[in-house]
């Protein structure tokens, strides 16, 4: 697999450790319902960080991501379902074209390019995943499952040292989340595999 990523994406992928502490720049729906509360989230990112348990880490993640799944409006919840749903079944000419009026029409919210992200790498589309989740990112640096994904596409592209710095970057969020762990450990036996 040839990963064509601008040097200037990758490094923005790989150099977000400064955005790190930065809350989502996700806006409010425009019909007036707030979207995740910033404080509930801080919360959760901080317990995760904390927690030395993966079972516990795997039940804040799951908050979390319940949470970012809520737009505040319901319009776009309504659509990133129906593409969830359509991606589930593997109808990526249904699914698709949902996620694209997702973040067509609600650009700050991180979570439809975080999935619109999975829909592109399960479909074969390994660039327009990267993109997606740099985008992902850039709204929300905190996106355990996004760094894991961007970690997994860097170490299926054979870049284990990137990919071993995204992982660390995300085991810095979830440190006991087991899947995270286990990551980092085949990005950095592939590290020393290489090593002379």
């Amino acid at each position: 697999m040839r990963l064509i990523l601008p040097a200037a994406l990758l490094a923005a992928l790989i150099g977000f450790t400064a955005c790190a502490g930065a809350r989502s720049a996700e806006t409010p729906a425009e019909d007036g319902k707030s979207e995740a509360a910033p404080a509930t989230l801080d919360k959760l990112y901080a317990r995760l960080a904390r927690t030395r348990f993966g079972e516990e880490a795997q039940g804040i993640l799951a908050e979390i991501d319940s949470l970012r799944m809520q737009s505040g409006s319901d319009a776009a919840d309504l659509l990133l379902a129906r593409a969830v749903k359509a991606r589930a079944t593997a109808d990526y000419d249904v699914a698709l074209p949902l996620f694209d009026a997702v973040v067509d029409l609600y650009p700050d919210w991180s979570e439809g390019w975080s999935e619109r992200a999975t829909a592109r790498f399960q479909n074969g589309d390994v660039n327009g995943a990267m993109g997606d989740l740099a985008q992902t990112l850039k709204r929300e640096p905190r996106d355990v499952g996004a760094l894991a994904g961007v970690g997994s596409i860097l170490l299926d592209a054979g870049d284990s040292e990137a990919a071993l710095r995204v992982y660390d970057r995300a085991l810095a969020l979830a440190p006991a989340y087991e899947p995270l762990q286990e990551a980092r450990a085949r990005a950095q036996n592939s590290v020393w595999s290489r090593s002379p």
